[in-house]
C-alpha cells in the first residue's frame, strides 16, 4: 500500500470518532444539524475530561458512556444499509437488526482507543449546507500542525439531526466500509460477511478485550 494511502486510511479509520476528541474552536455559522453536532462533541469532551472516569478501574464504564453518546448521534442502521448496497433489499428484518446490531459495536468501539490517545486539537465549524431533510456540515481540525478538512453528512428524523457518513480529504467513511465489505460479498455471502462483522463485535464486548485495528477485512 502506497504511503500516501495508508495516511488516508489511518484518517478514515479515526474520521467516525474525531469529533469526540476536539474542542470547540468557535462556530462560524450555526444551523440546527451544526448545532447537533456541537451538542454531541461538546458531550463526549465532557466524558473525556471527568477525572473521575480516567481511573484504570473506570474505564470500561467510560467506554460504554462514550459508545451510548456516538450511538445516539450517529445513524447506525443507515450507515450499514449504504455500506451493503443492493443487498439490503433482499434482507429480512431480522438479519437486518442483527447485522445494524454487530455493525454499531464494530464502529463505534473499534476506535475507542484511538480516542482517549487524542487531545488538544480544535475544531472550526465552517458552513452547514442544508437541503431538505439532510445537511453537510463542513468542519476542519486543527492539529496544530495540519488541517484536515472533515464533512459531516447529516440526516434529520422529526428534528433530529443524525450522522450518516463522515468524509475526510474526499473520502467517505462509508464507501470506505463498502468497498471492504463488497470484496467479501464477491467472493462468499451476505451470510458470511454478517458472521465476520458478529465474531469481531463478540470479541470486541469480550471482558478485558482490546479494540481491534481494523473492521472488517
Amino acid at each position: 500500500m502506497r504511503k500516501g494511502s495508508m495516511v488516508r486510511n489511518r484518517i478514515i479509520t479515526i474520521g467516525l470518532m474525531i469529533a469526540g476528541l476536539v474542542a470547540g474552536d468557535g462556530v462560524t455559522w450555526a444551523g440546527p444539524a451544526t448545532d447537533a453536532l456541537k451538542a454531541f462533541v461538546d458531550e463526549v469532551v465532557h466524558i473525556l475530561n471527568d477525572p473521575a472516569l480516567n481511573k484504570p478501574e473506570k474505564k470500561q464504564e467510560r467506554r460504554k458512556m462514550l459508545v451510548d453518546v456516538i450511538s445516539k448521534r450517529f445513524n447506525f442502521e443507515e450507515m450499514a444499509k449504504r455500506t451493503v448496497g443492493s443487498e439490503w433489499a433482499k434482507r429480512t428484518p431480522e438479519e437486518r437488526a442483527e447485522f445494524v446490531d454487530s455493525f454499531r459495536t464494530l464502529l463505534a468501539n473499534s476506535y475507542l482507543g484511538r480516542i482517549e490517545n487524542y487531545s488538544g486539537e480544535k475544531v472550526r465549524y465552517n458552513k452547514e449546507i442544508t437541503e431538505g431533510d439532510y445537511a453537510e456540515v463542513r468542519t476542519e481540525i486543527d492539529t496544530g500542525q495540519s488541517t484536515i478538512p472533515i464533512n459531516y453528512k447529516m440526516e434529520s428524523a422529526g428534528g433530529d439531526w443524525r450522522v450518516y457518513d463522515v468524509v475526510v480529504e474526499g473520502t467517505g467513511l462509508v464507501n470506505n466500509y463498502r468497498e471492504q465489505f463488497k470484496r467479501i460479498l464477491r467472493k462468499e455471502s451476505f451470510e458470511a460477511l454478517s458472521k465476520t462483522i458478529r465474531e469481531k463485535a463478540a470479541i470486541i464486548t469480550a471482558p478485558g478485550a482490546a479494540p481491534p485495528r481494523r473492521a472488517a477485512e
